[in-house]
């Protein structure tokens, strides 16, 4: 694998040299959103938000043919404020031989959403943590990405490499990896109008922490199924992760090891007009210890949402109810929030 993946990149470096690339282009684009936030309907739990992104998009055609883009998203830190080079990315088109990719951050090609048709947003970023263990390894890689060309039945599929970074003299140096790589493999076909089928998975290889008792290394998947028919739309899915055995996800079980969680979620959007969508969605987190007497609680998460399109601008609001937060029993939470969101 480490060798497909060093010629793909050896290719990369040699197309630049090649082939001279026209000048491109650059958009600036974004986002900026106020949110009022209450939990537990207390007025202690109330907040206020300002959240932003800035997009950069670049774009141009090489003598070849060959169509690249780069894109660039800042967002800022959630502790301080200050901005993160976040999903950061190289696409390099090669007509119908599919696409070469080059990713930093947070662009991996992780299915364990694809279930979701909330009206607002994911369940993970509407403020407040559930505690769900999620099979999100991939995300903290950069990685070297090949994607076929759009094959029968609308089919697409991706394999993704991404290398520990230990060099820190490196223009690319990310230190949010460990000295370790990962594999991962997506997929995503409609049979059929309407429906759309996603599956993805990843394990991490050659884990290397000064660790020497884990008797497994980090692996994920998930896989999901939505369906279109008129004004809805459904979706469920279910993802699984094995922590590499060394980690302990459970806040209040100090001695105990999960082994594996599982999530199931089922989704329902409802498109009432042009303007106006609502949604419901329902997801289940079972973690799995390898203690023979299971210390942790299922969490259960139900959200109802909406979202009213203004224009240039997004009025949501969404109400969550969960229980037994981070696998802890009686842990229960209530949230409400609401959202203006403005796109420029």
């Amino acid at each position: 694998m480490k060798t497909i993946m060093k010629t793909l990149f050896v290719a990369v470096s040699s197309l630049s040299l090649m082939f001279s690339v026209n000048a491109g282009e650059m958009t600036v684009s974004g986002s900026a959103k106020a949110t009022y936030n209450i939990v537990n309907g207390t007025q202690a739990e109330m907040g206020v938000g300002i959240t932003n992104e800035l997009n950069f998009t670049a774009s141009g055609e090489m003598d070849n043919g060959y169509a690249w883009s780069y894109s660039m998203e800042l967002d800022p830190d959630e502790t301080d404020g200050s901005a993160l080079n976040d999903d950061t990315q190289i696409n390099l088109t090669l007509n119908d031989m599919g696409k070469i990719k080059v990713c930093v951050s947070e662009c991996s090609n992780n299915k364990k959403y694809a279930w979701d048709q909330s009206a607002y947003t994911t369940l993970t970023d509407t403020g407040l943590s559930t505690g769900i263990t999620y099979p999100s390894a991939e995300d903290s890689y950069a990685t070297l990405q090949y994607h076929t060309p759009t094959l029968p039945f609308d089919t697409t599929a991706s394999l993704a490499w991404g290398n520990a970074k230990s060099d820190a003299q490196s223009g690319n140096y990310d230190g949010a990896a460990a000295t370790n790589s990962i594999t991962a493999y997506s997929l995503v076909t409609k049979p059929v109008d309407g429906l759309t089928l996603s599956a993805s998975y990843y394990e991490v290889n050659d884990y290397d922490d000064g660790v020497t008792t884990e008797n497994q290394l980090e692996e994920g998947g998930a896989w999901g199924a939505t369906y279109a028919a008129g004004n809805f739309t459904v979706g469920y899915g279910k993802s699984y992760v094995s922590p590499e055995s060394s980690v302990t996800v459970i806040a209040t079980a100090s001695a105990a090891t999960v082994d594996h969680v599982i999530n199931t979620g089922m989704s329902i959007g409802f498109a009432v007009n042009d303007q106006l969508s609502v949604s419901y969605s329902k997801e289940d987190s079972e973690a799995n210890q390898r203690t023979s007497t299971n210390t942790t609680y299922d969490i259960g998460v139900d959200t109802i949402q909406a979202a009213y399109s203004l224009g240039g601008a997004t009025l949501s609001v969404a109400r969550g109810d969960y229980d037994n937060v981070s696998y802890t029993q009686d842990a229960d939470r209530t949230e409400t929030i609401i959202a203006m969101t403005f796109a420029f």
